[in-house]
C-alpha cells in the first residue's frame, strides 16, 4: 500500500478523500435495557428492597439467637438447681458422717467403760499387753 502522494492531479482530487482528516465515528452505543438503565429511581428502589430484605433476615436471625440463648439460659438454670441440690445432699451426708463418727467414738468409750466396770464388778482385771496400765 502506497501512501497517498502529496501532489494529486486535479482530475483525481474530487474523487479522493483524505481518510486521515475524517476519523471513523465510534459505533452507536447499544440502547440500555430497563434492567440496566441509568434511571436512579429504579436502582434506588432495588437497593431499598435489598436493604429491607437484609434487615428482615437480620431481625429473624437475632430473634432466633435470642430464643436459643433463652433456652440455654433455662437449661443452665436447671443444671444450677440440680447442682445446688447435689451440694446440699453432699453437705447433709458429710454432717451425717460426722455425727456417726462422733457417735462411734462415744459408743466405743461407753463400751470400754461398761466393760471395765463389768469386769471390776466381778473382780476381773485385764492384763496390760503393752506399756499402758491395766484398766483398774
Amino acid at each position: 500500500m502506497d501512501p497517498i502522494p502529496d501532489t494529486i492531479p486535479e482530475s483525481e482530487k474530487a474523487f479522493t478523500i483524505d481518510w486521515r482528516s475524517h476519523p471513523i465515528p465510534p459505533p452507536n452505543p447499544r440502547p440500555t435495557s430497563s434492567v440496566y438503565s441509568d434511571d436512579m429511581s429504579i436502582m434506588t428502589g432495588l437497593v431499598r428492597k435489598v436493604s429491607e430484605e437484609t434487615r428482615v433476615q437480620e431481625y429473624h436471625t437475632i430473634a432466633c439467637y435470642m430464643r436459643e440463648n433463652q433456652a440455654l439460659e433455662d437449661e443452665i438454670a436447671l443444671h444450677r438447681m440440680a447442682w445446688t441440690g447435689t451440694i446440699m445432699l453432699a453437705d447433709e451426708v458429710i454432717q451425717a458422717i460426722t455425727i456417726i463418727e462422733e457417735g462411734l467414738i462415744t459408743v466405743d468409750a461407753s463400751v470400754a467403760s461398761a466393760e471395765k466396770d463389768w469386769l471390776a464388778f466381778w473382780g476381773i482385771y485385764k492384763e496390760s499387753l503393752g506399756p499402758h496400765p491395766p484398766w483398774l
